[in-house]
């Protein structure tokens, strides 16, 4: 796996259901459900190699009852089938953070999503605990009822989970895993799209205006650098290989073109670079005009080249130049 989440163990708050329950729903969720009050909520931010993972959490408590929506987004996507070994390192997890007897678990249907369920119970607290996880749009949301094992709160349970509701706007689960796929990266006039299952942002970058990418398996990176003006001289081949020739040994050009992204026609350019004893080939798409100017390139060593050479050039044509004036992200 990926992506780490080992901050179930955070999660321990939750809710219960009575007259007058609320409806909750909020922009960024594919769920709503029916608190029996105003929930609490918080956030928290958890590094993983690949960057923070954003934990969302609305928490209800009453009579003993703790009830539970948490919502976590990872700085990558989901690929095809990953969701199961998510929900089992998520379960293993949750688990060892509090110890308990896993008292049933088995698939549930939440809309068209395919998701996990456990009760578990908790022999340091004396409860019982009913959690779900079900993955939509490459974000996991944990739903959880605890209750004291002494008290009846399974009906209570099955009232809250019965509420929890797919969105319309995410029913269309192949529609919603196609759309989920991808990311923007926002600069001036400059936007890349990108496959988040292949690629991240280096969670290191600090550059306003400079990201950093990285493939999954580290055989290639890529760089976007945008600026709101024209490179001096207007020559942006010049500048890129005067560049790229300060730190190399030699540099070969092994290909030109042009090709129209959005509302500019771009330089392409292939080239190798020999830096300390290893060639490393370079495809990228290069533009100095109107709008500013932008560097997107991809790399890896000459060996994985051919491997990786695909990915790359499907980053590459995720770039756009437009007029529109878009604010960075």
């Amino acid at each position: 796996m990926r992506r780490h989440s080992g901050l179930i163990f955070l999660l321990f708050c939750a809710l219960g259901l009575r007259a007058g329950a609320e409806t909750f729903s909020e922009p960024d969720w594919a769920i709503e459900a029916r608190f029996p009050g105003t929930p609490k909520n918080d956030g928290i931010l958890t590094p993983s190699p690949q960057g923070d993972v954003k934990v969302r959490r609305f928490f209800f408590e009453q009579s003993g009852q703790h009830f539970l929506l948490a919502r976590f987004e990872y700085p990558m996507a989901l690929a095809p089938g990953e969701e199961t070994g998510l929900y089992e390192k998520s379960m293993t997890d949750m688990i060892k953070s509090r110890p308990g007897q896993v008292k049933a678990r088995s698939p549930f249907l939440l809309g068209p999503y395919d998701g996990e369920r456990l009760v578990v119970a908790q022999r340091r607290e004396r409860s019982i605990r009913e959690i779900r996880f079900v993955a939509i749009a490459s974000v996991l949301y944990m739903m959880s009822v605890e209750w004291p094992e002494k008290t009846p709160g399974e009906a209570a349970a099955a009232q809250f989970f019965d509420s929890v509701k797919v969105r319309p706007a995410f029913q269309n689960a192949r529609e919603v895993a196609a759309a989920s796929r991808w990311r923007e990266l926002v600069a001036g006039n400059f936007r890349l799209r990108y496959d988040a299952t292949r690629w991240y942002r280096d969670p290191t970058d600090a550059d306003a205006g400079v990201f950093n990418l990285l493939r999954t398996d580290q055989l290639a990176e890529a760089q976007l650098i945008a600026e709101p003006q024209p490179v001096t001289g207007g020559d942006i081949e010049r500048a890129v290989l005067d560049t790229v020739r300060e730190g190399a040994a030699s540099v070969q050009v092994r290909r030109r073109g042009r090709k129209l992204r959005g509302a500019a026609e771009v330089t392409e350019l292939e080239f190798a670079a020999r830096v300390e004893n290893t060639t490393y080939v370079n495809h990228g798409y290069f533009y100095s005009g109107p709008e500013g100017s932008v560097q997107l390139r991809g790399w890896s060593e000459e060996r994985d080249f051919r491997g990786v050479s695909n990915d790359i050039a499907e980053l590459l044509d995720g770039l756009t130049v437009s007029r529109n004036g878009l604010v960075a992200h």
